[in-house]
């Protein structure tokens, strides 16, 4: 009687707790009444006693709370002031040695229990309960606990037996021998507990990482990546819980229990030779499975909206993984951002063997989703790449589908998505998606600096996990993009107080924004900075030459031009070429110079590695000075260097012709904003293609170095200009769509800058009418220097780029030959706004 009245008023309290949900309550009252009870419990079972109800419920609630904790850990722990005392508490209850030793019990009993021809040992129930304690645990120790002493070695080492066991094999083997994708297949309780359970508290726990290195784990490993294929290829797979709960476990094993090193090699052989078919048999992570992940798994509107909601925690904890499991693959090249020494002439004269290109990051960077299947979009040739980029701007791609993410209420899964896009997202990506989201550029950085905010304000510089350093350098990778950096400026002060504690990607972060021409003034009127630059950088970095030098180039990057050009004498006889280039790039460059050489096209090129003298800037601004032509070799790592920008836009200003050469087979001149304003669409030349590099020796024998006219410049002969009159689906005005251009009234540009997102240009553009408008157009063909066309309007470098594009897009779908208007009628119209060099 005594111990159903004891057992009856725990129950009670477990079901009042269950309604509360009051976390400080909980982990103060599970006790060891509670453990005790539960331990009657489990023990009872294992010896295959009935249990009766009562005690299939009170096991039922008391999982549930457990998992509670997890649920605070996830969504509320920033709203409630006992946060330390609450993790404290059920620090104490989830991982006391009596249960966690009656937790190992049950699992060897599961584990060495043999199916019955019934089947009631696999749908037990009490496998539900046993699921949830153990996710509780996992999910605490990879959130909370991870200075947990001792760990729970005991119950690891039991769940590691688990996942080589001749049950979980059966489970990956049947699965895999199973094609039919419209079948409706059912996953037993038994099944979840060792593909899905299992695996992800393996994967929880640090004592396992490099669990999978062996290389008689090569065909389990197989057998895991195809288990995910065979799932996410099912037809409603999203709607069935089971298929879920053991996708999160596979990928989380996958992830943290797979070294690296021993697959990135065959991942990226195959992903770039997929005609070999020896190298497609050897990796299981294949173009399919990542293709699966994105858009089956992170593309379902039903696991997105759930998760961005929070309104499960096992869809939440998937796609936190699914980021995680793609972050692990992509990350593994070096990242560009922590180039910063590729101005340094004695550490880069060679490329290193670290430096393999990422075929998982190219991926996911140059593709889009066609037929179900993530496909690489590569040029063909220059005809057709116009057709190819307006083709991209209606399909889906990779970061289109994870930038929803960003608003997600779980912030780890706001974290992930930052991260990912931090790689992925292009300027292009950024344009389309800014007409949905107009302000995402500062809800980018508003979001990377509330995770700063929170690190900071930790002991160990942490929030859940994710370091400080790190969520700097995303906000570094961010800022290739110009539009990025103005809505940085508000928070300058916080990164020069970062940057006086000696923290490097700050820095980098200063030097960053302050290659931007628009962001000077910006700079120059921080208080902060400038007291920082002139009075407290000289004492911190006097003994470290790295963070010095990096100073000094932010002194330049914000310091007069003129101040940093020496007085030289230009040889007018002479023809120098000078070769603007990443030292990653070397092998290209060292192709370039050989066939000018051999073509006698110039009296000297001049390459960085062999006139170098000890005032580098110097040497190099004086050495553009007496060029006559500049060749830029364009890469991504080109691109993400400060210093190759600032040689292109030195030779920009000095109006010395300019080259731009693509030597990265996927680069893409729309993926970074301030070198598609540079280059705009004039010609560009790509000597990984061998008749592209003939053709650029042909151009340069020309006396005159003309660029090809641009299909709108003016066709002097016949006094016309070409010009479409497809339909353009944006415009709302049905008549404008048929009208010419030149004919355009002052209303019909203000109907097309609404519909084209081009808000700011209304008010500028309020005076023009069509023949203006396509004046307009000409001067920012051919005036790459134009870097402010309006004065006194809030019109920056990004706004110049998108009004370009727009202009583009809408003059080359028009075919109709329309004659040009007259100069003197251009110039009555033009707005006083605008001003010219």
């Amino acid at each position: 009687m005594t111990y159903n009245n004891d057992f009856n008023s725990l129950l009670s309290q477990l079901q009042e707790l269950e309604k509360s949900k009051d976390y400080l309550t909980i982990g103060r009252t599970l006790d060891r009444r509670f453990d005790s009870k539960i331990n009657d419990i489990i023990k009872k079972w294992i010896s295959n006693d009935r249990l009766p109800n009562e005690e299939k419920k009170f096991i039922d609630l008391y999982s549930n709370l457990q998992l509670y904790f997890v649920e605070y850990c996830v969504f509320d722990s920033q709203l409630i002031i006992n946060n330390e005392d609450i993790i404290e508490l059920f620090r104490t209850c989830l991982f006391r040695t009596k249960q966690i030793e009656d937790l190992k019990q049950a699992v060897i009993f599961v584990r060495d229990e043999q199916p019955s021809n019934d089947n009631t040992t696999e749908e037990d129930e009490m496998l539900i309960y046993l699921m949830r304690m153990l996710d509780a645990r996992s999910l605490a120790y990879r959130l909370c606990f991870r200075d947990l002493n001792p760990p729970p070695k005991n119950l690891n080492n039991e769940l590691n037996l688990c996942l080589t066991h001749f049950h979980a094999k059966n489970y990956l083997y049947n699965m895999n021998s199973n094609n039919n994708t419209n079948k409706n297949m059912h996953v037993s309780y038994r099944h979840r507990f060792f593909i899905g359970c299992c695996t992800f508290a393996v994967a929880s726990f640090d004592e396992n990482r490099g669990y999978l290195k062996n290389d008689d784990n090569k065909k389990y490993i197989c057998l895991l990546a195809k288990y995910i294929r065979i799932v996410l290829s099912q037809k409603n797979f999203e709607r069935n819980k089971s298929f879920l709960y053991c996708l999160r476990g596979i990928l989380a094993l996958l992830t943290n229990c797979v070294p690296t090193e021993n697959w990135i090699h065959i991942i990226n052989r195959a992903l770039a030779n997929t005609n070999d078919d020896d190298a497609q048999q050897a990796n299981p992570f294949n173009i399919d499975l990542f293709s699966l992940i994105i858009i089956r798994l992170l593309g379902s509107n039903i696991l997105r909206d759930t998760a961005i909601r929070s309104d499960s925690n096992d869809i939440t904890s998937l796609v936190d993984v699914a980021l995680i499991f793609l972050n692990k693959w992509y990350a593994t090249s070096i990242d560009l951002n922590d180039n910063d020494d590729d101005d340094d002439n004695e550490n880069n004269n060679t490329s290193s063997s670290l430096d393999e290109p990422n075929q998982v990051l190219r991926l996911l960077r140059s593709s889009v989703v066609k037929d179900g299947k993530l496909t690489p979009i590569v040029d063909e040739n220059l005809k057709t790449s116009q057709k190819k980029n307006s083709n991209r701007d209606q399909q889906l791609n990779t970061s289109q589908i994870i930038i929803p993410y960003i608003d997600a209420k779980y912030d780890r899964l706001r974290f992930m998505a930052m991260s990912t896009l931090s790689c992925t997202m292009d300027f292009h990506d950024f344009s389309v998606l800014q007409k949905k989201k107009l302000n995402m550029a500062q809800d980018i950085v508003k979001i990377i600096f509330d995770f700063i905010d929170q690190a900071v304000a930790q002991e160990n510089l942490q929030y859940k996990g994710i370091s400080f350093e790190l969520l700097l350098r995303y906000l570094l990778r961010f800022l290739v993009q110009d539009f990025v950096k103005g809505p940085t400026i508000p928070y300058i002060s916080k990164i020069v107080h970062y940057a006086e504690q000696r923290h490097l990607n700050a820095l980098k972060i200063l030097r960053k924004i302050s290659s931007s021409p628009d962001m000077k003034q910006g700079l120059k009127n921080n208080i902060e900075l400038n007291e920082f630059l002139t009075t407290k950088a000289p004492a911190l970095f006097a003994s470290d030459p790295r963070m010095k030098k990096i100073i000094e180039q932010i002194r330049q990057n914000l310091a007069p031009e003129q101040q940093y050009e020496p007085l030289i004498s230009i040889d007018t006889n002479s023809r120098q070429a000078f070769i603007s280039y990443s030292h990653r790039d070397k092998v290209q460059c060292d192709r370039l110079v050989q066939a000018l050489e051999q073509a006698h096209l110039f009296t000297n090129v001049w390459v960085d590695r062999s006139y170098m003298r000890d005032d580098m800037v110097d040497t190099i601004t004086s050495a553009i000075r007496q060029s006559k032509v500049v060749f830029v070799l364009l890469s991504n790592a080109y691109c993400t260097s400060d210093f190759c920008r600032r040689e292109w836009q030195f030779a920009i200003t000095k109006s010395i012709k300019v080259y731009p050469v693509f030597v990265q087979e996927d680069f893409q001149r729309n993926t970074f904003d301030w070198v598609l304003f540079n280059i705009g669409y004039s010609h560009f030349y790509k000597i990984y293609k061998n008749d592209e590099l003939q053709r650029l020796i042909k151009n340069l024998r020309s006396a005159k170095h003309e660029q090809p006219k641009s299909p709108l410049d003016l066709n002097e002969s016949q006094g016309t200009i070409s010009i479409t009159i497809e339909t353009n689906p944006l415009d709302k005005d049905a008549n404008l769509k048929k009208k010419p251009i030149a004919k355009w009234t002052s209303e019909d540009i203000q109907n097309w800058c609404r519909t084209n997102n081009l808000e700011k240009w209304r008010t500028p553009l309020n005076s023009y009418h069509g023949k203006a408008l396509l004046e307009l157009n000409r001067m920012l063909e051919n005036d790459t220097n134009l870097q402010y066309i309006v004065n006194g309007r809030d019109i920056n470098l990004t706004d110049v780029v998108l009004l370009k594009c727009e202009l583009h897009k809408l003059l080359s779908k028009r075919k109709t030959i329309r004659k040009l208007p007259k100069k003197k009628d251009i110039t009555q119209h033009r707005s006083t706004d605008i001003s010219t060099k």
